[in-house]
C-alpha cells in the first residue's frame, strides 16, 4: 500500500479507536437511588363535634341504643320530656335557631291544658312510686333530662331538630299531643344517639392510632361509662289516691324496693316558667 494511502487510512481510523478507548476506560453510571416511601401523617384522632377527651358516654342497651333518661317512659312522661327538651332548645338555640324560643313560648300558651294534664299524670306516677318523696325523685330525674338535652357538643345538631318538632307540635291540635309524644321524643333524642355513636367510634380510632406506636391498648366504649339513668315510674290511673305511707312502694315486677334516686349536684331548671 502506498505510503500516502496508509497515512490517510490511519488518520480516518484514529478517531474511532480513540472513542473506543475512552468508552472502555469510563466507569458505568449508577442507577438513581430509590426514593424513600412517602411520609404518611399520623394525626391523632380528635373527639367529634368539639367534645372533650376522656368524656363519659352511656352504655349500650340490648336494643343497640344508648341508655338515656328517655327510655321506658309512659306517654305522659314522654310529653313532659319533650317539653323539657324544647325548653332547653329555647334557652340554648340562638341566631338562625332563634325560632326555638318563640315556638316554646307559643306552645306553653296553645297547649297549656294538655301540658297541665300531662304534668298532673306524671305527679301521680311519682307519688305512687315514692310516696311523699315523689316530688324530690321527679326533680332529680328532671335534672338528668335537662342535662342530657343540654350537652354542648350536640347543640348545633339538636337545635334544627327541636325547631322541626316544635313546628309540628304547634300545627296539631292538643288532643294529638299525647299520641305524638313518643315519636317526638325519639326524634329529639336522635342527635344525641348519633353523637354517642360517633364518640365511641372516635375512641376505637384513638386506640388504633395509639397501637401504631407500640403501646398496649385496650379498646373501651367509654373511659368511665355513665351509670344508667333512673327509670321513670309506670302510669297510674287518674283515680289514684296517694298512700299515707312515706315509704317507697315495692316494685311489682321484681318484689324489691325502689332504689333511691341518684344524687345530682346541678340544680334543676324551672319547670313551669317559660323562657324569656
Amino acid at each position: 500500500m502506498p505510503l500516502r494511502a496508509a497515512v490517510r487510512r490511519f488518520c480516518s481510523l484514529a478517531p474511532i479507536a480513540a472513542l473506543a478507548l475512552i468508552a472502555g476506560c469510563s466507569t458505568p453510571k449508577k442507577a438513581p437511588p430509590t426514593p424513600p416511601p412517602p411520609v404518611v401523617p399520623t394525626i391523632k384522632p380528635l373527639p367529634p363535634m368539639g367534645a372533650v377527651e376522656e368524656m363519659s358516654i352511656p352504655e349500650v342497651a340490648e336494643d343497640g341504643k344508648y341508655l338515656t333518661p328517655n327510655r321506658g317512659v309512659t306517654a305522659n312522661t314522654a310529653l313532659w320530656h319533650v317539653r323539657m327538651a324544647l325548653n332547653v332548645a329555647a334557652l340554648s338555640c340562638h341566631g338562625v335557631n332563634e325560632p326555638a324560643r318563640i315556638q316554646y313560648n307559643r306552645m306553653l300558651h296553645v297547649h297549656e291544658a294538655a301540658l297541665r294534664e300531662a304534668n298532673a299524670a306524671v305527679d301521680r306516677n311519682y307519688t305512687a312510686a315514692y310516696g311523699s318523696g315523689g316530688l324530690k325523685a321527679r326533680e332529680l330525674l328532671n335534672t338528668v333530662v335537662y342535662n342530657f338535652f343540654a350537652l354542648p357538643p350536640v347543640t348545633k345538631s339538636f337545635c334544627p331538630v327541636a325547631i322541626e318538632v316544635g313546628a309540628k307540635i304547634l300545627a296539631m291540635p292538643s288532643g294529638q299531643l299525647l299520641a305524638y309524644a313518643p315519636e317526638a321524643l325519639t326524634q329529639l333524642e336522635k342527635p344525641f344517639q348519633d353523637f354517642y355513636a360517633a364518640y365511641a367510634d372516635y375512641l376505637r380510632r384513638l386506640a388504633e392510632w395509639q397501637s401504631r406506636f407500640g403501646g398496649t391498648v385496650t379498646v373501651v366504649v367509654s373511659p368511665t361509662p355513665l351509670p344508667p339513668p333512673p327509670l321513670p315510674p309506670k302510669e297510674i290511673g287518674s283515680g289514684f289516691v296517694p298512700p299515707p305511707s312515706t315509704l317507697p312502694r315495692l316494685r311489682e315486677e321484681s318484689g324489691q324496693p325502689l332504689a333511691p334516686p341518684p344524687q345530682v349536684i346541678v340544680p334543676t331548671f324551672p319547670i313551669t316558667r317559660p323562657a324569656k
